[in-house]
């Protein structure tokens, strides 16, 4: 996969782990990428990984126009808009207002979420949480969890800092992505259509709108448009200090 556009804080995170291998000239024609397009929307730098097994949660807020949510210190996360406008206020920072399509990384900082209307909006809160916060209360009534991975061991993952990079990938029609595996844990939660990953040593998993999966490092990966049109989904990327990001395979992934 080729990010298209790679904002300042996505280039940083991308160079905090390793860059991606080089597709050869050996690769099998169902490895390769067609139909497909994919967008880095922002990115930041773990200074380590929350004690203990840790879960991916993405949380979906549905917010009225005018409505505001002052949330306290949390784990970093990465605000992204669905539909509508966001305005995010950090602490001591500037207010950034994101529109549809747009995200933007932040640390763990007592900050507001606001809807300066006219119209409501969707947006989602994605981090990857200490398992501890299972059962906790949400931030405000309008949010839900959209997706929460199963607990993921710790003995995996190396004591070091770590990247985050939130993309947006479009399949078109019948639309693959190469196969590749990621260095890091990666997430997916699908925004339009249906996609099926196949994955190397289990079932292809297929995923329809609001649905989502999650992947451990260096797993072989492909992802396909399993619906009649366009198909697009997020990809939330953790990765540590000095592993490949993404590495482009010569051969489909084996189940």
């Amino acid at each position: 996969m080729k990010a298209r556009l790679v904002t300042p804080l996505v280039a940083i995170a991308l160079a905090l782990s390793g860059c991606s291998a080089v597709a050869t000239n050996g690769s099998n024609a169902a490895a390769l990428a067609r139909g497909a397009a994919v967008k880095a929307l922002d990115g930041g730098k773990l200074a380590s990984l929350p004690t203990g097994p840790v879960y991916i949660r993405m949380i979906r807020f549905a917010q009225p126009a005018g409505y505001v949510i002052h949330s306290k210190q949390h784990v970093p996360s990465i605000v992204y808009v669905e539909t509508g406008v966001h305005r995010l206020v950090l602490e001591g920072q500037p207010p950034v207002d994101l529109a549809a399509g747009q995200a933007k990384f932040h640390q763990s900082v007592t900050h507001t979420h606001l809807n300066p209307g006219p119209d409501p909006s969707v947006w989602y809160s994605i981090a990857l949480w200490p398992s501890s916060a299972h059962g906790q209360a949400l931030v405000d009534r309008i949010a839900t969890a959209a997706f929460e991975s199963d607990d993921i061991a710790r003995e995996g993952l190396p004591q070091v800092a770590y990247s985050q990079v939130l993309r947006q990938v479009t399949l078109a029609k019948l639309g693959t992505t190469g196969a590749h595996r990621f260095g890091g844990i990666s997430a997916y939660y699908v925004l339009t259509g249906s996609v099926t990953i196949k994955s190397a040593h289990r079932p292809p998993v297929t995923l329809g709108v609001g649905q989502g999966a999650d992947f451990l490092p260096e797993i072989a990966l492909q992802e396909t448009n399993a619906g009649p049109g366009q198909a697009v989904f997020l990809e939330f990327l953790t990765t540590a200090v000095g592993r490949d990001f993404e590495v482009p395979l010569q051969q489909p992934p084996a189940a």
